[in-house]
């Protein structure tokens, strides 16, 4: 008889049926429908275990262990064994029990073990203890993501934090080595940018920085990496490009980014900045990321809004970046179309 009363929560997880006997089947088919799951009915062990490895699999499988081969263990040691990232809970349908029975189940990776025919009422408290471990197991993995989220970018404006960001440059030095291709980094400063906090407050301050993290992700190509390394400082790192590239890059930051008028409590206000560049050549990002350091140093010192280039014997001005960004068009072009 189907237990009709019993009806599982909104958003109930899709179960794959799969039994040697079709007419076992049928009225387990009945029964789970009855209580408004989604019901899949595979036609033997290899369409079982096809469905089960081919996204979206079901988030709860019943398995027949007479199954025609691959039979309901066979199919759980394969799930459990492969690349799957969301495998299923595996409940191991079987006309007798016994321990043996039951701890090779188990071994073989199975979650329950439940006797056929099931009582319908039995059937229901399974099904509800898997549901209960899969609500579980996605709040597990919800959490971990925002974790991984928050250990590697930065709280306010979404742009990677220094260590992420470092990290990153690692592996994009690593490429360099092998490709033999340029990689540069720039360190930006917003000049004064404490006078905007103090005139306007924090929270003014903060609503300019995301807008200006925003303006990164729009204006930078895809594959270029930027982050937040103190209150107003950001450092990107510009793969396939050279220390020229990146200062025609400084050129646009200013003209594209920072000369566009932000909306600081009912006013409109621009940003200056100081910049420093490094080339890397397949160097330690630590050290490469420390003549950057020194290059923003200088720049601060030449009277601010100006870019330093490491290892470059004069400050570079404004009117000399737009010469070179001028004379660096072309290539920067090219540099794009290499990325």
């Amino acid at each position: 008889m189907v237990a009709t009363n019993l009806k599982p929560p909104d958003g109930s997880p899709r179960v794959l049926l799969a039994c040697s006997d079709s007419s076992l089947a049928e009225y387990l088919n009945e029964v789970l429908e009855s209580w408004h799951y989604p019901v899949e009915v595979a036609q033997g062990g290899a369409d079982a275990l096809r469905r089960m490895q081919s996204g979206p699999a079901p988030e709860i499988a019943l398995l027949d262990i007479s199954l025609a081969a691959p039979g309901g263990v066979e199919i759980a040691w394969t799930v459990r064994r492969s690349q799957v990232t969301e495998r299923p809970w595996i409940v191991l349908l079987s006309d007798c029990g016994g321990s043996d029975r039951v701890r090779v189940a188990l071994e073989a990776g199975c979650d329950d073990f439940l006797l056929m025919p099931p009582d319908p009422n039995d059937l229901k408290v399974h099904l509800r203890v898997a549901e209960r471990v899969l609500a579980l197991q996605h709040q597990i993995q919800k959490q971990s993501a925002e974790l991984r989220y928050r250990a590697t970018h930065d709280g306010l404006t979404g742009l990677w934090n220094r260590e992420a960001l470092l990290s990153l440059i690692f592996q994009e030095t690593d490429r360099v080595q092998r490709m033999k291709t340029p990689l540069s980094l720039l360190l930006l400063d917003l000049d004064d940018f404490s006078r905007i906090n103090h005139d306007y407050g924090y929270e003014a301050g903060d609503r300019v920085l995301t807008e200006l993290a925003n303006r990164f992700r729009r204006q930078l190509r895809s594959y270029d990496l930027v982050g937040r390394c103190g209150e107003d400082e950001f450092l990107l790192a510009l793969p396939g490009c050279t220390r020229d590239h990146a200062m025609s890059l400084v050129q646009r930051v200013r003209e594209g980014i920072l000369a566009r008028p932000f909306a600081v409590s009912g006013e409109a206000s621009t940003l200056t900045a100081s910049f420093g560049v490094a080339g890397s050549s397949g160097r330690s990002p630590l050290v490469v990321l420390r003549e950057a350091e020194r290059a923003l140093a200088e720049a601060k010192l030449d009277g601010k809004n100006c870019a330093r280039c490491y290892a470059t014997a004069e400050p570079l001005s404004i009117s000399l970046m737009v010469e070179r960004a001028d004379e660096a068009q072309e290539e920067t072009i090219g540099c794009k179309a290499a990325g």
